[in-house]
């Protein structure tokens, strides 16, 4: 519903409206030159219509076959908004699939982009020197720690992140119902019965295979996290001149 919404109100902007309209309709000539002209210099003052021009932009330069335009459109927009959906109802799979690519080889330099354009922080001072200019903190690696893609998601990395929680979840789901179901049907004596043993095995063996799958997904999430992707930003104080 909150989706919807958000795509409700985008699409009554007054500022993309006619390059939106003018993409739609396979007009791409003019679609480039409405973006282009609010993006330079930029007429867009709200960061979500902004991400949405760069990759509209992105999406019209795919389409003329301009590829490393588009690349550098799709770092800017997905350093704007990196939880961003592309509606598959505007745009076309090769492109969505080209974004989902940009945004796995290019983390480094959407990172980078993000924490350029991220407003820094005023922190009052108890004297009456000059305030001092504080970036945020990128996430920590430690997040890859955590197991069903938590870390992944919270780096920005949505299409591995929800792949790695629903391998882990339904590994570990099979794992712990099989579990349950092989321990409910031993005996008083702790056995299983004759006409039992053959189904507890069963459910034995899925219980080993998934807590075995459980675990090769976490490990290959936990390296991923802290061998593959970039390190983080070194975040630095700053102070503002005294004059």
């Amino acid at each position: 519903m909150k989706t919807a919404i958000v795509s409700l109100v985008l699409a009554a902007s007054s500022s993309l409206g006619p390059a939106r309209e003018a993409y739609q309709s396979g007009d791409l000539p003019r679609a480039r030159a409405s973006l282009e002209g609010l993006l330079q210099p930029l007429r867009l003052t709200n960061l979500q219509e902004e991400a949405e021009a760069h990759l509209l932009l992105a999406a019209t330069l795919h389409a003329q076959e301009d590829l490393p335009r588009a690349e550098q459109e799709a770092v800017e927009g997905l350093a704007l908004d990196p939880d961003t959906k592309l509606d598959p109802l505007v745009y076309p799979p090769d492109f969505i699939a080209f974004v989902e690519r940009v945004n796995v080889q290019r983390r480094e330099r959407i990172t980078r982009r993000a924490a350029e354009r991220r407003p820094p922080v005023l922190l009052p001072r108890s004297s009456s020197s000059a305030p001092v200019l504080v970036e945020s903190r990128p996430a920590s690696q430690g997040w890859y720690l955590v197991p069903f893609g938590v870390g992944h998601l919270v780096h920005g990395q949505r299409s591995k992140g929800t792949a790695l929680a629903v391998g882990q979840g339904t590994t570990f789901a099979v794992s712990a119902v099989s579990l349950g179901v092989a321990l409910s049907m031993r005996g008083s004596d702790g056995r299983y019965s004759a006409q039992d043993a053959p189904t507890a095995r069963a459910f034995n063996v899925s219980y080993l295979v998934g807590a075995y799958a459980f675990a090769a997904l976490y490990a290959y999430g936990v390296l991923d996290g802290l061998l593959a992707s970039p390190a983080p930003l070194t975040p630095f104080p700053g102070r503002v001149p005294e004059h």
